[in-house]
């Protein structure tokens, strides 16, 4: 498919409008564009750098939709404004697919599924042709794909994987969502050799950790379906992802982090920094801040708006500080990083799995490396408690970046805005196909109404 626009054009000189009235008027469309692209374009290989770029925008647009309703459930974000479904999701009611969040941010997430497996087919097509300029374009490809499973998997309960842009296709089912980290491994199993063979470490990096960030998001996924209740042993200690947290760490510089950045509003999507920072319907939890004391949808200015503190110092967290100056206020204007991957975020995971296996040294050696990286005091390994320290240093490093609803479940955290009869309450649940596409595609067996079985 391909559109075409076209323009009529009218001379103005010395102030005389010059215009062939019989040839062209301002209802007249037939006038060749020289910068008319049609899908023919996009069989060469020199059309593969901006459709990367393109994926990167797609995805990045989709996470401003997704992690709103998604933050908005958890205790991260809370409802201040005067849209009733911000304030359905805040009181734990995240299992209804007429959310009109949810079902606006649906259309963009599953715009970047199904744009990450056609830009797959495409660019490697390419490269098995030996025509690609630069193979970090097809790394670079399969970074965006893996990014965008791994969201699904995190965010939602159900999706359709296999539609296409003209082609529906039946969701993939409830008991089968692990085949979307699966696919984001398998993307950056294909990946890394590339990054390998370029000797481009600060890609591999990325990839690694985010490999690792799949492989333990796949187990969390089993700790909590179908049980959809707070597991026994809560912990992860995955090896696949210990190794790859290992060694991206050692590829890391720093308190490094990837962030994706969106440039304009997102479009059609509902933007969450613009739904809090601009329409301020929606602002940061009151775990975690304090709000203006004269005007309660904003932060209260500076270090006096933290009210989460830490537990070696008894400060207000330095670290929420930033993460809230970032995202959370005003100024932080309504195009805000959301960070994929961090070298905190490997500690983490390496202290959770040390933590499991009952290796106390790792624990308390893992968790101070992370706080060295903010210049933070060391933790003794004792007050508080390992288990106690590691959800809050999750809870804190991990801060609007699509990881703390399921810390919540897992950990049997109750936001206090749950209502006892909402789903949230009750189950380990996250979102649902939403109505839009149960609406348009006639394969998905469910009224826009209908509440899936193990989330009702």
């Amino acid at each position: 498919m391909h559109s075409q626009i076209r323009f009529c054009a009218r001379a103005l000189a010395a102030g005389i409008v010059v215009a062939a009235v019989a040839s062209c008027s301002v209802f007249d469309t037939n006038i060749s564009n020289p910068n008319a692209v049609t899908e023919d374009s996009l069989n060469k290989a020199s059309s593969v750098p901006p459709l990367v770029n393109g994926l990167a925008a797609s995805v990045t647009r989709a996470l401003t939709g997704v992690y709103g309703p998604y933050s908005v459930t958890s205790d991260e974000l809370t409802w201040v404004g005067s849209r009733e479904d911000w304030g359905r999701l805040d009181a734990g009611d995240i299992s209804k697919a007429t959310n009109e969040y949810n079902d606006t941010a649906y259309p963009f997430i599953s715009e970047a599924r199904w744009l990450s497996n056609y830009m797959i087919t495409k660019v490697d097509s390419f490269d098995q042709k030996h025509e690609l300029r630069d193979r970090t374009d097809l790394a670079r490809t399969y970074l965006y794909a893996a990014i965008t499973y791994i969201t699904i998997g995190d965010m939602y309960d159900d999706f359709v994987l296999g539609s296409d842009r003209q082609v529906p296709a039946p969701p993939v089912g409830e008991a089968n969502m692990r085949v979307v980290y699966d696919s984001a491994i398998t993307y950056l199993d294909r990946g890394i050799p590339i990054t390998v063979a370029l000797g481009n470490k600060e890609l591999q990096s990325q990839m690694l950790a985010l490999r690792a960030r799949a492989k333990h998001a796949r187990a969390l996924w089993s700790l909590l379906r179908p049980a959809r209740t707070t597991p026994v042993n809560p912990l992860v200690n995955d090896a696949g992802a210990n190794d790859d947290a290992t060694a991206a760490l050692a590829l890391m510089a720093g308190n490094y982090r990837l962030k994706l950045t969106p440039v304009t509003g997102g479009g059609a999507s509902i933007s969450m920094a613009s739904e809090m920072n601009s329409r301020q319907e929606i602002r940061a939890g009151s775990v975690y801040i304090n709000p203006n004391p004269t005007k309660s949808t904003v932060v209260a200015d500076g270090v006096a708006g933290i009210k989460l503190r830490d537990p070696v110092t008894g400060q207000p967290d330095p670290v929420l500080l930033k993460a809230i100056d970032e995202c959370c206020r005003l100024a932080s204007t309504t195009l805000t990083p959301f960070t994929i991957i961090s070298a905190k975020e490997m500690h983490l995971i390496l202290a959770e799995a040390a933590l499991a296996a009952g290796n106390a040294a790792e624990v308390v050696s893992r968790i101070n490396a992370m706080r060295a990286l903010e210049a933070l005091p060391a933790w003794d390994g004792t007050t508080p408690d390992a288990l106690t320290m590691l959800i809050y240093s999750r809870q804190v490093n991990l801060f609007l970046q699509g990881r703390r609803l399921a810390d919540m479940y897992r950990f049997g955290i109750k936001d206090a805005q749950w209502l006892p009869a909402n789903i949230a309450s009750r189950k380990a649940c996250f979102m649902p196909i939403a109505a839009i596409e149960r609406r348009t595609n006639p394969l998905v067996n469910m009224t826009a109404e209908q509440r899936s079985p193990s989330c009702t």
